[in-house]
């Protein structure tokens, strides 16, 4: 009897078979890649800066002609309530309440003693009055109130410039 004198692992012809050593050295091979990869966009994204893009402090808020007398604009993304009243004079509040910083509403039915409407806070029952002063707490004090131009028939905001309640009204 002839017996296999060759002994080990044996090809199949020329083919090498994957063993199981080879496996687990491939796949620890690309869990460490994948590793590599994960951290370097880590710290890609740590490195690159981050930019708070702001809106400018300084806009047009509308057309003169498009805001009629006696109405209410709220301009959101500002966070800023416009009011132009029956004579037609305009004045900016801010919408932000000085309590604790919520989105304040326009309520145009008012409240008992102020039928001529109020602003709200809708989170913690700030009442302020249309010219931004505070009618029932817990806010501490008035809106800010913003200064106001008339430049080439655009109503323009400048909320850097906080005014008092006479110098608010732009009169046009």
């Amino acid at each position: 009897m002839e017996k296999n004198k060759k002994k080990g692992p044996q090809k199949d012809s020329g083919k090498e078979s994957l063993s199981r050593r080879k496996f687990f050295v491939s796949a620890g091979n690309a869990a460490i890649g994948i590793a590599a990869l994960g951290s370097l966009g880590v710290t890609l994204d740590f490195l690159s800066p981050k930019v708070l893009l702001e809106l400018p402090r300084r806009f047009v808020v509308g057309m003169l002609a498009n805001m009629q007398p006696n109405s209410v604009t709220f301009d959101a993304e500002h966070r800023l309530i416009v009011f132009r009243d029956k004579q037609g004079y305009f004045y900016a509040l801010s919408a932000v309440c000085t309590h604790l910083g919520c989105i304040v509403e326009w309520k145009e039915t008012g409240i008992p003693g102020h039928p001529e409407g109020v602003i709200a806070c809708p989170c913690h029952g700030s009442i302020f009055n249309k010219t931004g002063d505070v009618i029932r707490g817990p806010a501490p004090h008035s809106l800010d109130r913003f200064k106001m131009y008339l430049e080439d028939e655009k109503i323009i905001v400048d909320m850097t410039e906080t005014v008092s309640e006479e110098e608010m009204i732009l009169k046009v």
